[in-house]
């Protein structure tokens, strides 16, 4: 016959049993907390991926075409048509081109070129030429008083790169590297151009990407 249990142990089975109860409690809390934190910080990090990513895309002019003209057997110039996406202008005063170029069995050459505020639409060895191509918003207008020099929302630009004074012309199958740089946010873009394996005796090529 079992022996019933005293009520000495029937008290300590009873603490025994609350202490672990309330361990599990604290525990559940603990960990309940480092989820939560988690989770906000998380939310946090999101939040600001997100940001960064809209003012890329809203601040950051994108190369769209890039052509060539053909002279003398070689691409001595580039045109680039440059849009913005967003809301945000940019004062083209404020981008800078890096320009690296290939020649096709020789060495490579590279320029950084700016805004040409002197003259807008020359190219020359240290400055891109601008040409209005569409701007909706009138932003565009560095001959107005007062001059402006926003690349706005849905409009284009065309830069024009002088090569052969800049850098080196190319013949085929020569590659062109160009990062549009914006020196007020800091973000920039990166594309890669291939020349035609032959050129036309003149006029303009298209770049491949």
């Amino acid at each position: 016959m079992r022996t019933p249990p005293k009520k000495e142990e029937t008290g300590a089975i009873g603490i025994g049993t609350l202490i672990i109860f309330i361990a599990l409690i604290l525990v559940a809390a603990i960990a309940a907390a480092v989820i939560i934190k988690t989770a906000e910080e998380l939310e946090e990090q999101g939040e600001k991926v997100s940001g960064d990513a809209q003012k890329l895309v809203s601040s950051t002019p994108q190369i769209k075409i890039a052509e060539g003209t053909v002279a003398s057997g070689t691409i001595g110039s580039i045109d680039l048509y440059l849009d913005l996406y967003g809301s945000d202008a940019v004062d083209m005063r404020n981008v800078v081109l890096h320009v690296l170029v290939t020649p096709n069995g020789g060495t490579g050459d590279s320029a950084d070129l700016s805004y040409n505020l002197g003259n807008p639409g020359s190219a020359t060895s240290a400055f891109y030429g601008t040409t209005e191509i569409i701007d909706p918003n009138n932003q565009y207008n560095p001959t107005g008083n007062p001059a402006i020099y926003l690349l706005g929302e849905r409009a284009r630009l065309k830069l024009n790169v002088n090569l052969a004074l800049s850098a080196s012309s190319l013949p085929p199958d020569s590659s062109i590297e160009i990062w549009v740089h914006t020196t007020t946010s800091g973000h920039q873009t990166y594309d890669y151009y291939e020349t035609p394996s032959e050129y036309p005796s003149g006029g303009v090529v298209k770049l491949e990407a």
